[in-house]
């Protein structure tokens, strides 16, 4: 990432002293001297595997305090987002990130730019679809490794040489790898963001309602509410606030096999999702229904959760979604 900050002052005709010397004892990435249209600024550059979050940003001030000795501090990312950039400015810190977004300020240098407003899309690694495919990735990610062909196809409901094919497509993928006779040992960070990038949804039918009740109280109603043999999954906001609390959820999100009781859970049909706060999918992918408890509240998997926080935008939602992948990988 550090190199992708120098090729961003590269590209816009700065001159870059990075020779500069320092106590062996100080703790920093980098220490630039940057010379840009007949202005010279001092840059302390901290890089981090991840933007933090907004709400990580006040607890910061040490470490800028620290950075501000040497220079002025400079944050580097792998992908800022609108919402943290302005944070981010507006604590006095200098910022940039690996897709070329940045807002550099110091000693007459000023660098704005903002080259894009979402993060750049993974590398796509061709994921088995298919029946099977989606269950066996989804408990991957979660378990981290699966003992055996058999094992997996029992789980995912499918044939053993199906399961076989998953399997060894996800191997060729480097994204699983065979420890021993029958033993699959899964990447799972990557396995997840290779599931995200290439997930197309659910499928099946989706509707939209309106309810005054806090959106809690509406997926609770639809627990409560199930008939014999149905089955409700909650998502989204209510879910993202039961794995990792973050943000308030102004909406429900509900998976079902079938129908849900309007009445008892007091909602009138809304047009779709701009006069809706509730929306009821019945999916054809059945693997949103797996591995999904926090308490008494039946959770999609978690990887659903994250997906549908990605889908329904908002950087709230994105910070919200970024807190549930790690409590996943934490697990």
């Amino acid at each position: 990432m550090l190199m992708s900050l120098l090729r961003l002052f590269e590209r816009l005709g700065a001159e870059v002293d990075t020779s500069l010397e320092v106590a062996s004892d100080t703790t920093v990435d980098a220490v630039l001297q940057v010379r840009l249209d007949g202005a010279r600024a001092r840059f302390a550059v901290e890089v981090k595997p991840r933007a933090p979050y907004p709400s990580e940003i006040a607890s910061m001030s040490a470490l800028q305090e620290r950075l501000r000795s040497l220079g002025a501090p400079l944050l580097v990312a792998p992908y800022i987002s609108v919402s943290t950039g302005e944070t981010l400015t507006e604590r006095c810190w200098s910022w940039a990130d690996a897709d070329g977004n940045a807002d550099i300020r110091a000693d007459g240098v000023r660098i704005q730019r903002r080259v894009s407003a979402s993060p750049p899309k993974k590398r796509s690694t061709d994921l088995p679809t298919g029946v099977g495919s989606w269950a066996i990735i989804r408990s991957l990610i979660t378990d981290g490794v699966v003992a055996g062909a058999t094992a997996a196809a029992k789980r995912a409901g499918i044939s053993q040489p199906r399961a076989s094919q998953i399997l060894a497509r996800l191997t060729e993928a480097n994204l699983v790898e065979r420890e021993g006779r029958s033993l699959w040992r899964a990447d799972r960070e990557a396995l997840l963001d290779a599931l995200l990038s290439e997930y197309r949804g659910p499928g099946g039918e989706t509707l939209w309602f309106y309810s005054l009740n806090p959106p809690g109280r509406v997926a609770e109603a639809a627990i409560e509410s199930r008939v014999s043999h149905q089955t409700v999954v909650i998502s989204g906001d209510v879910a993202a606030d039961r794995l990792a609390p973050w943000r308030t959820p102004t909406q429900v999100t509900l998976y079902s096999t079938g129908e849900v009781n309007e009445d008892r859970l007091e909602v009138v049909a809304a047009r779709g999702a701009d006069d809706g706060n509730v929306e009821v999918i019945v999916p054809d992918d059945v693997s949103v229904f797996q591995d999904g408890w926090a308490g008494d509240l039946p959770i999609a998997h978690p990887t659903q959760v994250i997906w549908d926080l990605m889908r329904l935008g908002g950087s709230d939602r994105e910070e919200a979604a970024e807190r549930v992948r790690a409590w996943l990988l934490s697990h």
